[in-house]
């Protein structure tokens, strides 16, 4: 059994478990770490195949085997009645856990994707993961587009820490995931609360509109915050309210 890498901080009682995005792994969450009640709360922070503290695993970096590497550790450690919490690319893989693993009491999705994924012509979906396998500077371009508001020293950070978190493999697979998987039919039977943050400034399709018309059609129990002061990554650019959120959605 594959047991990913992984950061646990605290010794609390109540269970939370961290899934990273696209670009980044486990350290998108260290600016939080000095907030984090570590008393009553412990916090499991998981880095996927072929990223961070997992970077030597190899894998086919699919939604199936992400939710199932994920559903492993939970029984590894010997959790039961956990939050489970994941960012853009990884709300995915969060929504594919609390189908297979009832162990998932509630979840929180951050700048979410929906089960269905993003949907893109062929060729422009094509031309984003040559792009993306080639290193054509597709990470800058994502990077300075959600970073208009920053300024040249937070994209340069924003962009080596993306370079420094994955292998090109692990980024190229798990974009094909979410711009080829669906399984938005089985949502359904995701009966768990539903919490959800997404930052005022970021990408039109993760728009608090967006995100809200998406979600609250297909989840009965879900309810959506706006981070007034962020784009894509509430966790870095508003560490101390981030971590304020959290502790208060899962008391």
């Amino acid at each position: 059994m594959t047991i990913l890498g992984h950061k646990i901080l605290g010794t609390g009682t109540k269970k939370i478990v961290f899934l990273h995005e696209l670009m980044g792994n486990y350290k998108n969450y260290e600016p939080i770490f000095p907030y984090l009640n570590t008393e009553e709360f412990t916090f499991i922070f998981v880095d996927l195949r072929g990223y961070g503290l997992s970077k030597e695993i190899d894998g086919v970096y699919s939604c199936f085997e992400a939710s199932n590497d994920v559903k492993n550790l939970i029984t590894h450690l010997k959790l039961d009645d956990i939050v489970l919490l994941a960012h853009s690319m990884s709300t995915m893989i969060a929504q594919k856990i609390a189908l297979i693993d009832k162990r998932v009491s509630k979840l929180i999705l951050i700048t979410p994707i929906f089960a269905s994924g993003i949907k893109l012509p062929q060729l422009a979906q094509d031309k984003l993961i040559d792009e993306m396998r080639d290193n054509k500077n597709k990470i800058e371009e994502i990077v300075y587009s959600a970073s208009k508001r920053h300024n040249q020293t937070w994209a340069k950070s924003r962009i080596q820490m993306a370079y420094e978190a994955s292998i090109v493999k692990a980024r190229v697979g798990y974009m094909k995931m979410y711009l080829e998987t669906d399984f938005s039919s089985e949502v359904k039977n995701i009966h768990i609360p539903i919490k959800i943050i997404v930052g005022k400034y970021d990408f039109p399709i993760f728009a608090l509109k967006s995100v809200t018309k998406i979600f609250s059609h297909f989840y009965n129990d879900v309810e959506i915050l706006e981070c007034q002061e962020s784009g894509h990554y509430p966790m870095l650019e508003c560490p101390v309210y981030f971590a304020s959120k959290i502790e208060e959605f899962c008391k």
